[in-house]
C-alpha cells in the first residue's frame, strides 16, 4: 500500500514540475545562434496605411473639384477658397493660353501668319524688281529698268521706306537720225502708317514722302530734273497665308513726271519668308509693268 501512495505522488510532482517547464518563460538562447524570437504577428500580412489616411480633398460650394480621374491621391488637397482647383490656364492640358493681342493666328505685328513666322502682310522687308516702262511721249521708246524698296516698321503703327530706280531706253529712230538714248533715275523716302480694317487680313497703309526723277536723253529735247512730294494711300490684303494683293494711288506735285500713279500688284510665298510678284503701274506720263522678289521678316 505504501509503495502504490509513494509511487503516486512521485508521479504528480513529475508533472507538476513538466507543467511549470512548459509554462515559464523562454530562454534567451532560443531559435538559432542566439537569435530574439519572432514577434508575435510573425508571417501575417501587412498594408500601409498611407495613402489611404491622407485626408480627402477639400471640394466646396467655391471650389470646383478636377475632372474626372486627374486627381493625385499622393498630393496634398489645396485650401479651400474662392478660386478653381484647377491648374492656372495654360500650364496644362486643359487650357492654352489666348493669342496675343493685335495677333491674327500668332504674331502681334498686324500680320497675317503663324507665330514663327512674319505674315504676308508684313512692313519689314526688301524688295528688288524688275520693270519694264513706256514713256507715253512718242519721242522716247521703252526703258527696262531695275530698282529696290526697303521698308522698315518702327513701334506701332508706323513705318519708313526708301526706293532706289535706274534704267535706260533709245528714242524713236528714222533711216536718216540716229535713236535717241535715254537714262531714267528716281528715289524716294517716305514714312508711312497702317491700321487694320474689317480684320487684320485687310491692312490701310497710307505714306507720305519726297520723290526725284531725272531723265537725260541724248538727241531729243526731252530732259528733265524734278523733285517733288506724293502722299500713297494703299489696301493691302491677305487672300490666304501664302497669296496678298495690294492697290495704291500716289498722288505728287510732279510737273515733268506722273503726277498720278495707280499701281496694282499680287505677291505669292514661295518659301516662309520669301516672295515673289508681279504688278503694273499706269501713270499719266508713264505705264510700267514688274516683277518683283521680296524678303520678309
Amino acid at each position: 500500500m505504501k509503495r502504490i501512495l509513494f509511487s503516486t505522488w512521485l508521479l504528480l510532482v513529475v508533472s507538476s514540475i513538466s507543467l511549470q517547464a512548459q509554462s515559464g518563460p523562454v530562454p534567451a538562447s532560443y531559435g538559432t545562434m542566439g537569435m530574439p524570437p519572432p514577434p508575435a504577428n510573425y508571417g501575417a500580412p501587412t498594408v500601409p496605411a498611407y495613402p489611404n489616411s491622407m485626408p480627402p480633398p477639400s471640394v466646396g460650394s467655391t471650389v470646383m473639384p478636377p475632372p474626372l480621374g486627374s486627381a493625385d491621391p499622393y498630393a496634398a488637397p489645396p485650401p479651400p477658397n474662392a478660386l478653381s482647383a484647377l491648374p492656372p490656364q495654360g500650364t496644362s492640358p486643359y487650357g492654352a493660353p489666348p493669342p496675343a493681342p493685335g495677333a491674327y493666328g500668332g504674331t502681334s505685328d498686324n500680320s497675317y501668319g503663324s507665330a514663327a513666322l512674319p505674315g504676308i502682310v508684313n512692313f519689314n522687308y526688301v524688295e528688288f524688281n524688275y520693270r519694264y516702262i513706256q514713256p507715253k511721249n512718242r519721242g522716247l521708246d521703252g526703258a527696262n529698268t531695275i530698282g529696290g524698296t526697303l521698308s522698315v516698321a518702327l513701334f506701332e503703327p508706323l513705318f519708313l521706306k526708301f526706293g532706289a530706280f535706274w534704267g535706260s531706253g533709245e528714242g524713236d529712230g528714222t533711216a536718216a537720225a540716229t535713236n535717241s538714248d535715254y537714262d531714267f533715275a528716281a528715289i524716294q523716302a517716305a514714312v508711312g502708317f497702317h491700321t487694320q480694317l474689317v480684320d487684320r487680313r485687310l491692312q490701310f497703309s497710307g505714306e507720305a514722302g519726297l520723290m526725284y526723277a531725272n531723265l537725260e536723253s541724248t538727241n531729243n529735247s526731252v530732259n528733265f530734273s524734278d523733285g517733288s512730294i506724293y502722299v500713297r494711300p494703299a489696301l493691302r490684303f491677305a487672300a490666304t497665308e501664302a497669296i496678298e494683293l495690294q492697290a495704291g494711288v500716289t498722288v505728287s506735285s510732279a510737273d515733268e513726271y506722273d503726277s498720278k500713279v495707280f499701281d496694282l500688284s499680287s505677291y505669292i510665298r514661295v518659301l516662309p519668308k520669301f516672295d515673289v510678284g508681279i504688278g503694273g503701274d499706269f501713270g499719266d506720263s508713264t505705264r510700267g509693268f514688274r516683277g518683283n522678289l521680296r524678303y520678309r521678316w
